[in-house]
């Protein structure tokens, strides 16, 4: 059984291990860790002093993938929109407008005035 399978299987006795060290009245030789996710943000025990992720975050890379979405939304919070000036977070990355009537409006506004050029123009 690997390491991280025998850690998954056995948390709570992991738990009153870590629960002994903190009182001061663990025998244990390797110290026991309370740790939080960095993926799914659960709390986690373990004995190795170099984990970050949780038995089901590191299978597959999971972890990674919540961090990079966590960070890519805090990337996009407080976008101001081009119309309104409204401060918004958006869905998707590229977004500029905060909603569907003020993309509309903006797009209206532009026709409007390109047609109007377009009439001074002609001779």
């Amino acid at each position: 059984m690997a390491r991280a399978e025998y850690e998954y299987e056995n948390q709570e006795d992991l738990k009153h291990t870590w629960y002994l060290q903190t009182i001061g009245r663990a025998t244990e030789y390797a110290p026991v860790r309370r740790i939080k996710c960095k993926g799914c943000e659960r709390v986690y025990f373990t004995q190795v002093h170099c984990v970050k992720f949780c038995y089901e975050c590191r299978f597959d890379n999971i972890g990674a993938m919540y961090v990079k979405r966590r960070k890519s939304l805090e990337k996009r919070e407080n976008t101001v929109c081009k119309n309104c000036g409204n401060t918004f977070t958006p869905r998707r990355s590229g977004a500029v407008y905060c909603s569907n009537a003020c993309r509309q409006k903006a797009y209206r506004e532009r026709v409007t005035d390109e047609a109007s050029h377009q009439d001074d123009e002609s001779p």
